[in-house]
């Protein structure tokens, strides 16, 4: 079986310092892989030279753009965003792939007019079941980091600057260090991780972002379900928790 070359490998390994504690949703680990870690998985070490370098270098663009942009984010389970930049195609494919990926990071985190502090909706899936949801028999077929749902998202992402710019009642213009909440609870960083874990041992998480096929689900509510879970947690924005 071949491995990462030394240069792709070092080039990953430079980035562990960068996220924290890694924490995990999977029941089965406490911390998600290393960037090398998880490149050795997915690749198994396979493929030419300009695809093993292709995914390299999109995976360090994504894993950069998420600490650059969400640098509060909690969990950091990408095997299954990785297997997806890995399956995109070669080497073309995998750069526009993480081309996509980032800019919608760059777009949403917390460098951006929209200012949300966790990337856990989109990688985690509820963006996604909430979109196929809405149109099943046209949408079921497309997957979490199909192209179809990028395209939404791109799109998404123009219209929630123009609802700011305006100085929407919902998406207002934020002032200070604030971080955008449009949520009926908490999202502060000890209830987010409650929270999550708990949806977790539940089976209420959309996209299990821990696993390479990912198991992404969208028939059931699951924005809704983690809003009620929220409350039960007493999560809800004023209440104590």
């Amino acid at each position: 079986m071949r491995r990462l070359e030394n240069t792709l490998r070092s080039r990953l390994e430079r980035l562990e310092p960068l996220l924290g504690e890694r924490a995990s949703l999977a029941p089965d680990r406490a911390r998600a892989p290393t960037p090398c870690e998880l490149a050795e998985l997915v690749t198994s070490g396979l493929g030419d030279e300009a695809r093993l370098r292709a995914f390299t270098e999109g995976l360090c663009a994504i894993i950069e753009a998420l600490v650059e942009d969400f640098p509060h984010n909690i969990f950091w389970d990408l095997d299954y965003p990785a297997r997806c930049l890995w399956d995109a195609g070669g080497p073309r494919e995998m750069e526009t792939f993480a081309r996509r990926v980032v800019a919608l990071c760059r777009g949403f985190g917390v460098r951006s007019p929209l200012r949300f502090r966790y990337a856990h909706d989109f990688f985690f899936g509820y963006d996604w079941a909430r979109w196929v949801l809405r149109e099943p028999e046209q949408r079921s077929a497309i997957r979490p980091f199909d192209a179809a749902f990028l395209d939404y998202l791109e799109a998404r992402q123009q219209e929630l600057f123009a609802l700011v710019a305006s100085n929407d009642a919902k998406y207002s213009q934020l002032r200070g260090p604030e971080f955008r909440n449009p949520f009926g609870f908490s999202r502060e960083p000890d209830e987010e991780a409650r929270l999550h874990q708990a949806l977790a041992r539940e089976d209420l998480i959309p996209v299990k972002a821990w696993r390479l096929d990912g198991d992404p689900r969208w028939h059931l509510p699951f924005a809704d379900l983690r809003t009620e879970a929220a409350l039960r947690l007493r999560l809800s924005r004023g209440s104590s928790s």
